[in-house]
């Protein structure tokens, strides 16, 4: 192997061990199922429900009115948790690609055109770098700053 191979070679190695466990590569057809899954809406729901009734927001499921964690589960989810400030956390399974990947839904009271309000959500993951390839609208926060 001569030295230009052997430079990429220890590049490539460094890289994949730099980047960690989440980094694996993501199954962005098993990824979407885990986004859009009925158990993921219903605490959407709830904690939309909830902001918009109480002047702060729920942070457990008890005050999202929704199931404890670990009931929220599915083959792609591990459990879904509702946080301080009502952030949704989704623990995915190894399914999705990743070990110990993390996705957090971020709730934003919004008024629209018509003047009415509502809760829009930003997605993001503080272990998962190559999130946006698997769901395009969701994006990678450090969770070391």
């Amino acid at each position: 192997m001569n030295t230009r191979h052997k430079w990429f070679a220890a590049f490539a190695i460094g890289a994949t061990l730099a980047s960690g466990s989440a980094a694996a590569a993501v199954n962005a057809n098993t990824m979407h199922v885990a986004l859009s899954s009925l158990k993921l809406a219903l605490v959407k729901i709830g904690v939309a429900n909830a902001m918009l009734s109480n002047p702060t927001p729920p942070s457990s499921n008890a005050e999202a009115h929704v199931a404890a964690p670990s009931q929220l589960n599915s083959q792609e989810i591990r459990s879904i948790l509702v946080s301080k400030g009502g952030v949704i956390n989704v623990y995915l399974t190894p399914a999705v690609g990743v070990s110990d990947g993390i996705v957090q839904l971020v709730p934003k009271i919004v008024t629209g055109k018509d003047g009415k309000q509502g809760v829009q959500y930003t997605c993001h993951s503080p272990n998962i770098p190559d999130i946006a390839g698997a769901e395009p609208e969701c994006t990678y926060h450090s969770a070391q700053k």
